[in-house]
């Protein structure tokens, strides 16, 4: 943890100032020590360089997706070129130059990809942060960059004053419990004018992971532990995916482009077809790690951003299977209580 984060963090809980202990450091960076609320006597750790907020106990369902998602990153680490436009793609229409000079929040940062990519963007400051264990991967990948940061915290608790000008989250709202609930929650975390992207699985075009799919995951492939899954992704992948994607969808694609998206799954698979075995595999494994997976109508993420008193909201089609959405926060957000959470969700106007 670098000392210049703590300007940034507040107690989850009330929101109060933290006081910083520190235990062990190393050179700029804080290896060990403590972080105290000086309001409600709350304490979270540090360890390992990165400040710790888990707030409460989850849901075992919940627990055992953020279990899975985290030894997902820890396996598939690795960082590579390609994940630059994968980046671009889904956070379109925003681009390289938006970043320049802004403080960012990758809400869901796994192993820290777009965290490096947004940092060589030219962002000011990039926090982020994640419930799973992978945010000691990605502190691993951005340790060496002064101005990026990391945390283990809670989207429904993020323990992040409301200082930022650009918020993603990406493939990472649809795994919570309750997903709109998390969308109001980063959203109070925008400055004045601040803007949000979001990446989120469609219900449109899935009917077949929705009916069949869903059901084995959540019944059995959630339950199976990263050793298992990975047998069963590496299966799939390997006899499956693979040959698929290179011998019909690849050429396919390459030869007659528009017959090709006429395709079963076409979008989708003309698009990873050019995805090293590795990626595939990572996708795969993903795909059958969470037990919570939420399929999401366009109506539903439209009135997400209506709720929070969003403007010049562009709603996208991805691939033809989810949906990336764009807005920009009202300089002046009426209050808003959500039926989900019963209890103030405007805010995006003042400092916290």
């Amino acid at each position: 943890m670098k000392l210049s984060f703590l300007d940034f963090l507040c107690c989850p809980q009330c929101q109060s100032d933290l006081h910083l202990q520190t235990t062990r450091g190393e050179g700029k960076e804080i290896i060990a020590g403590k972080l105290d609320c000086l309001n409600c006597g709350q304490t979270y750790p540090i360890q390992e360089g990165i400040p710790r907020f888990k707030t409460q106990q989850l849901q075992d369902e919940a627990a055992q997706t953020i279990k899975n998602f985290g030894a997902s990153w820890i396996k598939f680490s690795w960082l590579d070129p390609s994940y630059e436009q994968q980046f671009l793609d889904w956070i379109h229409p925003v681009n390289r130059n938006f970043f320049e000079g802004k403080t960012i929040l990758d809400a869901g940062c796994g192993k820290g990809r777009h965290l490096v990519w947004a940092q060589r963007f030219k962002a000011k400051a990039v926090f982020g942060i994640d419930l799973s264990d992978a945010v000691q991967v990605a502190y691993r990948h951005t340790r060496q960059l002064p101005n990026v940061h990391v945390a283990q915290a809670d989207i429904y608790h993020p323990p992040l004053r409301s200082a930022f000008h650009y918020i993603y989250s990406l493939g990472v709202l649809q795994h919570l419990p309750d997903p709109e609930k998390g969308f109001h929650s980063l959203a109070k975390l925008l400055r004045p004018g601040g803007s949000i992207s979001i990446w989120v699985y469609g219900r449109e075009n899935n009917s077949w992971i929705i009916w069949f799919i869903n059901p084995l995951r959540r019944a059995i492939t959630s339950r199976m532990g990263p050793w298992g899954l990975q047998v069963v992704s590496g299966a799939i992948t390997a006899c499956v995916l693979w040959p698929l994607l290179k011998l019909v969808y690849a050429p396919s694609c390459r030869l007659f482009p528009r017959l090709a998206r006429r395709l079963f799954y076409g979008e989708y698979l003309c698009y990873i077809s050019k995805f090293p075995f590795r990626d595939i595999n990572s996708i795969v494994f993903d795909h059958l790690t969470p037990s919570i997976a939420h399929y999401l109508k366009r109506e539903e993420i439209v009135r997400w951003f209506q709720n929070s008193n969003f403007r010049e909201v562009q709603i996208q089609h991805h691939n033809r299977n989810s949906w990336k959405g764009f807005g920009t926060r009202s300089r002046t957000s009426p209050t808003y209580t959500s039926p989900l959470m019963g209890e103030d969700e405007g805010g995006g106007d003042h400092p916290r």
